[in-house]
C-alpha cells in the first residue's frame, strides 16, 4: 500500500484501465471468473456479433433481464476513489471496458468507453439510435426491442465479439497511455484483444500497477501486482 501511495503521489498524469472486476463491488457480475457470467449464465458466444444478427432473441432472453440490475447499480469505493484523484489536482483519464457508466456517475470527467455504452441502441435496419431506457420493460422481460420507426431489431451500442472498437475512443485511449506517468489496471484479465494491448502503448519506464483478483499476462511487466479488493486498495491509498 505504501509503494502504491508513493507512486500515486508522485504521478501527475494517471491512466486507469478498468474492466468488469471494477464493478463487481457494485454488485454486477464479471465475465471470466468462476462466478462470472460465462460460468454461471451463458457463454462468450452470446456476445458474438454474427450470432446476434442471426438470433437476436437469444441475446435478449439471456441478457435483457440484467438491464435493470445494471441501470440501478451505484459507484463503489473504487470508482469514487479514482474520481477523487481529480479533486487532488491530478490529470486522470479512465479507459474502461465497462458499459455501466459508473465512472461517470462517480464524477470522473474523462472516460474513454472502448467497448461501447449501455445507454443507447441502434436499429440494424434504418440505423436510427434509440435511448435504451425507453425499452426498460421490454428488456427486463427478455423480449427483443424493435425500432419505433421501421420495426427493425435494435442492437445495443456495445462492442460484441467480431465488432470493431469505437475508433475515436480507442484512439484517445492510446494517446492517454502515451501521456501517462502512471498506469493503473483495475479489474481486468487483460485477455481480450485489442484492449489488452493498451499497456504496451505507455512510454518505457512508466510504472504499471495491476489490481486484480486473478493473475494476468501483464503481471511480469508490472511494478506492483495486488490481489485484493479494488475499492479497499484505492480508497486506502487515494486520500
Amino acid at each position: 500500500m505504501n509503494k502504491l501511495k508513493s507512486l500515486i503521489d508522485k504521478a501527475t498524469n494517471i491512466v486507469a484501465l478498468t474492466g468488469a472486476g471494477m464493478s463487481t463491488e457494485s454488485g454486477l457480475p464479471d465475465f471470466r471468473s468462476i462466478t462470472g457470467l460465462y460460468s454461471t449464465v451463458t457463454t462468450a458466444m452470446t456476445f458474438s456479433s454474427w450470432l446476434f444478427k442471426l438470433w437476436p432473441s437469444h441475446f435478449y432472453k439471456v441478457m435483457g433481464p440484467f438491464y435493470k440490475e445494471l441501470k440501478e447499480a451505484k459507484p463503489n469505493a473504487g470508482h469514487i476513489a479514482l474520481a477523487e484523484l481529480e479533486k487532488c489536482g491530478k490529470k486522470v483519464q479512465i479507459i474502461t471496458q465497462n458499459v455501466d457508466g459508473l465512472h461517470q456517475a462517480a464524477g470522473s470527467t474523462t472516460v474513454h468507453e472502448i467497448h461501447g455504452k449501455l445507454g443507447t441502441m441502434t436499429c440494424l435496419k434504418c440505423k436510427r439510435m434509440h435511448d435504451t431506457e425507453d425499452f426498460t420493460e421490454t428488456l427486463t422481460k427478455g423480449k427483443t426491442p424493435r425500432c419505433r420507426s421501421c420495426g427493425g431489431v435494435l442492437k445495443p451500442d456495445l462492442v460484441f465479439f467480431g465488432d470493431n472498437l469505437p475508433e475515436e475512443a480507442f484512439r484517445k485511449a492510446k494517446l492517454a497511455m502515451l501521456d501517462a506517468d502512471l498506469v493503473l489496471v483495475c479489474g481486468t484479465s487483460l485477455k481480450v484483444s485489442p484492449a489488452n494491448q493498451l499497456p504496451g502503448y505507455r512510454v518505457e519506464g512508466t510504472p504499471l500497477v495491476i489490481i486484480n483478483r486473478d493473475p494476468t499476462p501483464w503481471d511480469s511487466s508490472a511494478k506492483l501486482v495486488i490481489h485484493a479488493s479494488i475499492g479497499e486498495v484505492l480508497s486506502r491509498t487515494i486520500k
